[in-house]
């Protein structure tokens, strides 16, 4: 008689997000290590594009650890995602056809334009600015080998 394990994707679920949330904590005590921002928002179209429910909570999930990480408002990076998903993706896909040029706009979408998206919401709330440095080029570029692997 052999057993198979239910809730195996709901475990490896865990397992990821476990690893995801020792990677967060270990890249912001040491800043070489980039806080993978790009590649949630990949993994975010992808969830969305192949309409996995249980992948896109898990995603969703990383994303609030690392808003609640950086300090930034909760759920700003989903309502920023779910804007370009729907509002940007569509054109740039007629225009874009090249997969390594859309990665590297997938990244830069993630980094650079978050980063403008925060800085509008923190305007019109009267908040203190987000910070941004030198670091998020390097991200930028880690992020974009990363997804060149994928």
């Amino acid at each position: 008689m052999q057993r198979s394990f239910t809730y195996k994707t709901a475990f490896v679920g865990l397992l990821y997000f476990t690893a995801f949330l020792a990677y967060t904590s270990l890249a912001s005590i040491y800043l070489l290590l980039p806080p993978l921002f790009g590649l949630l928002f990949w993994h975010y179209m992808h969830a969305l594009d192949q309409e996995r429910f249980s992948y896109f909570i898990l995603i969703v999930l990383m994303l609030l650890l690392y808003e609640v990480d950086k300090g930034y408002l909760l759920f700003s990076s989903l309502i920023y995602f779910y804007l370009i998903y729907q509002l940007v993706l569509p054109k740039l896909h007629q225009y874009v056809h090249c997969r390594r040029c859309l990665d590297l706009i997938y990244v830069l979408l993630a980094y650079l334009g978050y980063w403008l998206f925060s800085l509008l919401v923190h305007q019109v709330f009267w908040m203190p600015l987000p910070s941004i440095d030198w670091h998020i080029i390097y991200y930028i570029v880690i992020e974009f080998f990363i997804l060149g692997l994928l």
